[in-house]
C-alpha cells in the first residue's frame, strides 16, 4: 500500500501542470519572464554569516556526501533513497538511472566482451573517465540535495548555504523558486545543465582524458557500438524492457545537456514510464552487474559459459579517492538560461530490440578476434 502511494506521486503532478504547455515539439516549462526574475537574483551577494548550528549542518553533509561517494554503487544507492523519501525532486531518480548505466559501462569493460574488442592500454583510462565524471556529479549535487531535505524539514530555505560546498552560483534562485512551488521540471532542469557544465572541465576538457579518451579510436568506435546507449529499465509484466537513448558526442556539453533533457522527457512524460521504472529499481539492487536488468543474457559469474559475463562493478574495480579541489564556478555566460525554457517531446522509445542487436553485433565482434 504504501509503496502504491509512492508509485502514484511520481507522474500525475507533471502530467497535470504541464499538460496545457505542449507546444509542436517542445514542452515549454519555464516562461521568459520568470526566468527573468530569477536570473535578477543572481545579482545578490553569495555570502552571508553562518549560525553555529548551520555550520554543524554544513559538516554533516560533507561527511555524508564523502561516505556515500564511496563508488558508483554507494552513490547510485544514495540517489535512489534521496528519490524514495523526495519523490518531487525528480532529478534524483534520473541521476540514479544514469548512475545505473555508468556502472554498467565501467563493468563492460572488464567483462567477456569489450575488452577483446579494445587495446588493454585503453581499459584503465576509460574507466578511470567514467568514474571520475559519475564521482564530480556526486560530489557537486548530493550536498544540494541534502540541503532541500533539511530545508524541508527545518521549513525554512538553506540555500545560502551552497557557496559553502562551492556549488555554482546558477543554482541557488533555482532551488529557493523549487523551495516554494515545487516545480519539479524547473529545477530538473537547471541541475541537468548545472552537472553537465561542471564536468565539462573537469572532465571533457581534462588534457589526461582529452587525449587517452576522447581522441581515441576505442571511445569514439563505442559510441557508435552501443556503449553508450543510457538505458531506462522498466518492469513490463514479469519482464524487463528498455526505453532510453543513445549519446553520440559525448564531449559536447550542449548535446549532453539535450541527452538529459531528453531522457528526462522519455521518463516522466510518456504513458506512466516512471512508475515501471521505479517499480524496478525499488525491486533490483544495483550491482553493476548487467545481470541486474537481463539475467537470462549476462551472468555475473565468470565460470558461466552459457551467457555473457557481466561483472559486479566492486568485485572488478577498486575504490578510488578522489581530489575535489577545483572550486570553479562554471557559470560566466547567463546565455545559457534560455536552456531552462523547454525540454523536448520524445515519444517512448523502446531500446530492448535495439539493444539486444547492438549486445549481439559485439558478441560476434568479439568471438571473431582469435
Amino acid at each position: 500500500m504504501e509503496r502504491n502511494r509512492f508509485l502514484s506521486r511520481i507522474v500525475h503532478p507533471v502530467q497535470s501542470l504541464y499538460r496545457h504547455f505542449l507546444y509542436r515539439h517542445h514542452i515549454h516549462i519555464a516562461s521568459p519572464p520568470l526566468l527573468h526574475q530569477l536570473a535578477e537574483q543572481w545579482e545578490r551577494p553569495s555570502h552571508s554569516r553562518i549560525t553555529e548550528e548551520e555550520d554543524k549542518l554544513v559538516s554533516e553533509i560533507r561527511q555524508k556526501t564523502a561516505r556515500h561517494n564511496r563508488n558508483n554503487i554507494t552513490r547510485t544507492a544514495a540517489y535512489w533513497s534521496f528519490f524514495e523519501r523526495h519523490s518531487e525532486v525528480h532529478w534524483a531518480l534520473l541521476a540514479h538511472i544514469v548512475s545505473r548505466n555508468g556502472g554498467w559501462n565501467m563493468t563492460d569493460l572488464q567483462g567477456s566482451v569489450i575488452p577483446r574488442l579494445l587495446p588493454a592500454t585503453s581499459t584503465h583510462p576509460l574507466f578511470l573517465f567514467l568514474e571520475r565524471a559519475n564521482a564530480l556529479i556526486f560530489h557537486d549535487a548530493y550536498p544540494q540535495l541534502l540541503l532541500y531535505e533539511q530545508s524541508k524539514q527545518l521549513e525554512k530555505p538553506l540555500f545560502h548555504l551552497l557557496p559553502l560546498f562551492s556549488v555554482s552560483s546558477f543554482m541557488r534562485p533555482f532551488w529557493e523558486y523549487f523551495f516554494e512551488t515545487k516545480n519539479s521540471p524547473v529545477i530538473t532542469v537547471a541541475l541537468i545543465i548545472n552537472e553537465q557544465q561542471y564536468i565539462q572541465k573537469r572532465v571533457i576538457e581534462n588534457r589526461f582524458f582529452q587525449a587517452r579518451v576522447l581522441k581515441t579510436m576505442p571511445f569514439i568506435a563505442e559510441q557508435w557500438l552501443g556503449f553508450n546507449d543510457v538505458l531506462i529499465p522498466y518492469k513490463d509484466g514479469r519482464h524487463v524492457r528498455l526505453a532510453g537513448t543513445t549519446i553520440r558526442d559525448f564531449a559536447d556539453v550542449h548535446h549532453r545537456i539535450h541527452i538529459g533533457k531528453t531522457l528526462y522527457s522519455i521518463l516522466f512524460f510518456q504513458k506512466r514510464l516512471a512508475k515501471r521504472a521505479c517499480q524496478f529499481a525499488s525491486q533490483t539492487a544495483h550491482t553493476g552487474s548487467r545481470a541486474d536488468f537481463w539475467p537470462q543474457l549476462f551472468s555475473p559469474e565468470k565460470t558461466d559459459s552459457f551467457r555473457i559475463y557481466s561483472p559486479r562493478l566492486e568485485a572488478v574495480w577498486p575504490d578510488i579517492r578522489h581530489p575535489f579541489s577545483d572550486r570553479r564556478d562554471w557559470f560566466t555566460d547567463k546565455t545559457i538560461i534560455k536552456m531552462m525554457e523547454t525540454i523536448p517531446v520524445i515519444k517512448e522509445k523502446d531500446m530492448t530490440t535495439n539493444y539486444m542487436h547492438n549486445i549481439q553485433t559485439l558478441k560476434m565482434a568479439a568471438s571473431a578476434i582469435p
